[in-house]
C-alpha cells in the first residue's frame, strides 16, 4: 500500500492516520546477514514500529566508481526484512554518519584533494556525492512507502548543526536525493543545543531530532529546546543513546538499565517519538571502527585531550547485545513501552541462545609478514620523502617504509624522531625489532646507529579515521612531517601499501620452533566446530592485529583491553575452518582459545 508521512499540529501521520514512531537502531553492516532477521523479530516484539539504520558510504564505494551492495552490504534485502516483520524504515544516507565508525563513514579517497572542503557544497564532494546517491536509488527508491515499501522517511545529514550553519548545503543534499527519485519526507538529529538544532535542519524537514543520553531529567531539557525552536513539529528525540562507546585503552562498566528506562519514560510520557540509540548492538568488521580527538570526547574528563580509538565490539551496551541477546536493560525499557501503551505485564521467557567453547587451537603454519610483502603489496612507489596512505591511493591497513640510514656527520648514539605518525609505527633496524610509536604519545625510538649505517623500516598502521569533529578533512595516514635521526632528516624512501584483502596470497610454512619474537607474523590454524553456533576468539597472549574466520575478517585485537574476546557469528562457522591472525608484535604464542561468552576487561574464563 502506497502512503505518506505527514505531520499536523506536531502529530506523524502515515498515510493519514495517527503514527505512533518508536524505533531504535540497527546496522545491517555490523551484523551477519543470517542474524538480521532475529534482531529485527526481538524490535518488533518489543513494541518497536520503526527500525533506523545508515548506509556507510566508505563500505559501500571503498573505491570510486566501485559500489558493493551484497552480502553484509545488502542493504535492499535488509529492508525487505525489515519489512516482512512489520517495521518501517528510517533510513540514513547522509554523507555522515559519525556512528563511530572510520571517517563517519566518508571514503578516504575524498582525501585525495588536500583543499577539499567534506560536509560542504565544494565540487569535488557534491560529484561524486551524486554519484553514490544515484546507485544507491536503485535500492532505495523502490522501497520507499510512496512506492509501497517500508521507507517512511530520509535524513538529510547527521549532527550537522554541531560543525557548520550552511543551508544552501543541505538544501542541496535535499536537491540530489529528489532528483533521484525520493520522494517521501526528510529529517535532521543534531545534539540537543540550541545553536546546532537551528543550524542542522531545513525548513522542509518533517522533523529534527534531538540526541542526548538517557540520563532522568534530559527528555524536560530537550522538550524545552523543542517547544522554543520548534513547536510546530513533532518532537522528535533522534538518539536516546542507551549506552555507551567502547574505546580500547579506556575503562569501560556497563550502564545501570534501570537509569535508561526511566529516561525513556520520562521522553514518552512528553509526548516524544523516540528512537534508540543503539538498540541492537553489533560489530566493527574489518577496519571499520572509528576513533575520536580532543579533551571533549575522552570517558575519562581528567584525561588529556588524547586520540583514542573505538573497539572491535560495537556492542555499544545497547538493549540487544553483539551477539543478539535481549538484555536485562531491553526487557525493562520493553515494560516501559507496554505500560505507556496500556498493554499487559509481559512474563519474560528465557531467550534461546548458546555459544560453543572449543578450547584451544594450535597454530601450525605461518607466513612472516616480511617474507610476504609482494603477496600484501597493492602499490609500491619511490619518493624523496615518505608519502600518506592518501597518495598511495590506500584507505586502511598498513604502509611500509623503507629507506637505508648511514652514519655520516650523525651522533651515534642518538634516536629516531617520527613526526606525526598516523597511527602507530613499528620500527626495525637490520630485519630486528627496536621500538614502537603511538599517535600523541611520544615520538622517538633511542637506537645507537652503527657505524656502517642501516637498513630501517617503518610499519605504519592505520589504526582508525577519526569519526567526529572539525578535523575529518585533515585525517589523513602515514607519517604525515618527516623522520629523523640525530636531528638530520632522512630522505630516499621507498613506499609500500600493505592490503590485508591480499591475505589469500600469502605464503605459509610450517611453524618454527623458535619463534621471531616482535617481528610481525601471519599464524595459521584448523580447527572443527558445530556449524551455525557463535564463539568468541579469547586473544590473550597476542598483542596487536587482526584475525580471519575462512577467511572473512572478524576485527582488530588489542591487548591493551578492555575488550578481550572477538565475537564470531555462527554463521561463519562450519565443521572443518581455518583460522587466520596478524601479530604485530608476538610474544611466541603458538594457541589460541575460543570460549562461549563475551569478556571484557577484569573478567576471567
Amino acid at each position: 500500500m502506497k502512503e505518506r508521512l505527514t505531520s499536523e499540529n506536531g502529530r506523524l501521520l502515515l498515510g493519514g492516520k495517527d503514527f505512533f514512531l518508536v524505533s531504535g537502531d540497527l546496522h545491517y553492516f555490523r551484523v551477519h546477514p543470517a542474524d538480521w532477521g532475529k534482531r529485527l523479530a526481538l524490535m518488533k516484539d518489543f513494541g518497536l514500529t520503526t527500525v533506523q539504520t545508515y548506509c556507510p558510504w566508505n563500505l559501500h564505494e571503498p573505491k570510486r566508481g566501485e559500489f558493493d551492495l551484497e552480502g553484509l552490504l545488502d542493504l535492499g534485502r535488509f529492508i525487505d526484512e525489515a519489512a516482512e516483520q512489520g517495521l518501517k524504515v528510517l533510513l540514513r544516507p547522509a554523507p555522515f554518519i559519525c556512528s563511530e565508525c572510520a571517517f563517519g563513514g566518508m571514503p578516504a579517497w575524498l582525501l585525495g584533494p588536500r583543499d577539499l572542503a567534506l560536509r560542504s557544497l565544494d565540487p569535488r564532494f557534491i560529484e561524486p556525492l551524486e554519484e553514490y546517491y544515484r546507485k544507491l536509488a536503485e535500492i532505495i527508491v523502490p522501497r520507499l512507502s510512496t512506492n509501497g515499501g517500508p521507507v517512511i522517511a530520509v535524513a538529510l545529514e547527521n549532527e550537522y548543526g554541531g560543525i557548520s550553519h550552511d543551508l544552501p548545503y543541505l538544501e542541496k543534499l535535499a536537491e540530489i536525493l529528489k532528483n533521484v527519485g525520493v520522494d517521501v519526507p526528510f529529517y535532521t538529529t543534531d545534539g540537543n543545543v540550541p545553536s546546532w538544532i537551528r543550524n542542522g535542519t531545513t525548513a522542509e524537514c518533517i522533523m529534527e531530532g534531538q540526541n542526548y543520553r538517557a540520563k532522568p531529567g534530559d527528555a524536560a531539557i530537550a522538550k524545552k529546546y523543542h517547544d522554543e525552536l520548534q513547536p510546530d513539529r513533532p518532537f522528535f528525540v533522534g538518539e536516546l543513546w542507551a549506552g555507551r562507546a567502547i574505546y580500547w585503552d579506556e575503562p569501560f562498566s556497563f550502564r545501570d538499565p534501570r537509569e535508561t528506562a526511566e529516561a525513556f519514560r520520562e521522553a514518552l510520557e512528553l509526548g516524544a517519538y523516540v528512537n534508540f540509540y543503539m538498540f541492537a548492538g553489533g560489530t566493527n568488521f574489518g577496519s571499520f571502527s572509528g576513533a575520536i580527538v580532543g579533551k571533549s570526547y575522552t570517558p575519562r574528563p581528567d584525561a588529556p585531550a588524547r586520540y583514542i580509538a573505538h573497539t572491535t565490539s560495537y556492542d555499544e551496551d545497547s538493549l540487544i547485545s553483539e551477539c543478539g541477546l535481549p538484555t536485562e536493560k531491553y526487557y525493562l525499557c520493553r515494560d516501559v513501552l507496554d505500560k505507556f501503551l496500556g498493554k499487559p505485564v509481559r512474563e519474560r521467557k528465557p531467550y534461546p541462545y548458546r555459544a560453543q567453547a572449543i578450547g584451544e587451537v594450535k597454530f601450525t603454519e605461518e607466513a612472516p609478514l616480511f617474507e610476504n610483502l609482494d603477496a600484501l603489496t597493492s602499490l609500491k612507489r619511490d619518493s624523496v620523502r615518505q608519502l600518506t596512505m592518501e597518495e598511495m591511493g590506500q584507505d586502511t591497513d598498513f604502509l611500509l617504509y623503507s629507506t637505508r640510514v648511514t652514519s655520516f656527520g650523525m651522533r651515534l648514539d642518538s634516536r629516531f624522531l617520527l613526526r606525526d605518525v598516523r597511527d602507530r609505527a613499528t620500527l626495525y633496524a637490520d630485519g630486528e625489532y627496536i621500538g614502537s610509536v603511538l599517535r600523541d604519545r611520544g615520538e622517538e625510538v633511542a637506537y645507537p646507529l652503527p657505524e656502517e649505517g642501516c637498513d630501517l623500516e617503518i610499519l605504519v598502521e592505520n589504526i582508525a579515521r577519526i569519526n567526529t569533529g572539525m578535523d575529518l578533512d585533515f585525517e589523513r595516514k602515514g607519517i604525515l612531517k618527516d623522520v629523523r635521526y640525530a636531528n638530520t632528516r632522512l630522505v630516499g624512501w621507498e613506499n609500500r601499501a600493505l592490503d590485508l584483502k591480499n591475505i589469500k596470497n600469502l605464503h605459509y610454512e610450517p611453524i618454527k620452533t623458535v619463534p621471531d619474537e616482535n617481528m610481525p607474523v601471519f599464524l595459521r590454524a584448523s580447527f572443527k566446530a558445530e556449524p551455525g553456533v557463535d564463539g568468541y576468539l579469547l586473544t590473550e597472549g597476542f598483542t596487536r592485529g587482526h584475525v580471519w574466520i575462512n577467511g572473512f575478517d572478524i576485527g582488530r585485537f588489542w591487548d591493551v583491553g578492555p575488550q578481550r574476546t572477538l565475537y564470531i557469528p555462527g554463521a561463519l562457522l562450519k565443521e572443518e575452518n581455518t583460522l587466520e591472525i596478524l601479530d604485530i608484535q608476538p610474544t611466541g604464542k603458538k594457541s589460541i582459545k575460543l570460549v562461549d561468552k563475551m569478556i571484557f576487561e577484569e573478567e576471567t574464563v
